[in-house]
């Protein structure tokens, strides 16, 4: 069924965030950090990623996920001067059930479902401050509820050749709601306090009973933030912010070994297509990038399957490098 932390938090997902615009030139006033949401499902998913079972299947997901975030990174992906090894470790549990409904009314010419998502996370930074400016510091809001998504979403019966399936996907489109703890005193949250609405095609390809290519694009629209956060006083004037469109896909290459057991290699792009804004004025060079690439491997018990993925981040632009993650999904299928 869909997957979506995620991410993401859990996006992954969960396990990235960054700062740009942040001004320290100025003593007491500073413009504001604006970035993508948490929760963009950057490699939460995976293996057989467009499969999503019959009308009335009912499924539940639990991720686990841990991710070491180190360094800072500017818009030309080296790392900003102002702090030494900024580091920041994100700890994640992610609830996701989904339904399909039991109708033989199709729509799209799909089965109907519904997907809700309900992330925990832990932010733990640590920063050390670089001269010239040894009196800043960032600070995170430590643990609590992210903001919970919500999406409708389409699963296609698979399409075969020869008998033989080898293309199955689902369409999706949700909300995410900013009901998370926020705390506009704080520079890292685990609350967006800005709503997104997001879209996605989760598709899987059967090239043989051995070899799989799994492959989820997604897009992000995000609104305004009417309360912008900062540890540091802000500049006068300062109403909202709005972090960028977004563009993304997750990737799978898996080899099956035998009924039980698929391994391979996974991953994610990320890249921001609108600049963030601060008051309806674009800030320059502030679109995010990143490439995350790594094993993984399910074991598969029919109504319980179990995933582990484990990615590292390059080409980096605008926002903290993962230098590991790991995330572990359980998915029960009734």
């Amino acid at each position: 069924m869909m997957a979506k932390v995620m991410r993401s938090y859990a996006l992954a997902a969960i396990a990235a965030t960054g700062l740009v615009a942040f001004d320290v030139s100025k003593a007491f006033a500073v413009q504001p950090t604006v970035t993508l949401p948490t929760g963009l499902n950057l490699g939460a998913t995976s293996f057989y990623d467009g499969f999503g079972g019959q009308p009335g299947d009912s499924a539940w997901q639990t991720y686990i996920s841990y991710a070491h975030n180190k360094g800072m990174k500017d818009g030309d992906g080296k790392d900003i001067p102002i702090f030494n090894d900024p580091k920041m470790d994100v700890y994640s549990v992610i609830s996701q059930y989904s339904y399909l409904f039991k109708t033989d009314q199709k729509i799209l010419g799909g089965h109907p479902g519904v997907d809700v998502i309900v992330p925990m996370a832990s932010l733990d930074a640590s920063f050390q401050n670089a001269p010239p400016f040894p009196g800043v510091k960032l600070k995170d809001n430590g643990f609590g509820l992210g903001d919970p998504t919500v999406s409708l979403f389409v699963q296609y019966d698979p399409i075969t050749i020869n008998g033989n399936p080898f293309f199955v996907s689902r369409l999706n489109a949700g909300v995410t709601m900013p009901v998370g703890k926020y705390d506009n005193d704080k520079d890292f949250n685990i609350g967006n306090n800005f709503w997104s609405i997001h879209t996605y095609w989760a598709m899987t390809f059967l090239l043989s009973p051995k070899w799989s290519i799994s492959l989820r694009p997604q897009y992000y629209y995000n609104f305004k933030n009417n309360d912008p956060a900062s540890s540091l006083p802000l500049d006068e004037g300062v109403d909202d912010t709005q972090a960028g469109q977004s563009a993304s896909i997750n990737y799978n290459f898996g080899y099956k070994v035998n009924d039980y057991l698929t391994v391979g290699v996974s991953g994610y792009y990320l890249k921001q297509i609108t600049d963030d804004q601060i008051n309806g004025h674009s800030i320059s060079d502030s679109k995010e990038k990143t490439l995350g690439f790594g094993p993984g491997l399910v074991v598969d018990f029919d109504k319980d399957k179990f995933f582990v993925t484990a990615y590292r981040e390059s080409n980096v632009e605008n926002r903290f490098k993962v230098e590991n993650s790991v995330t572990l999904r359980w998915l029960h299928m009734f």
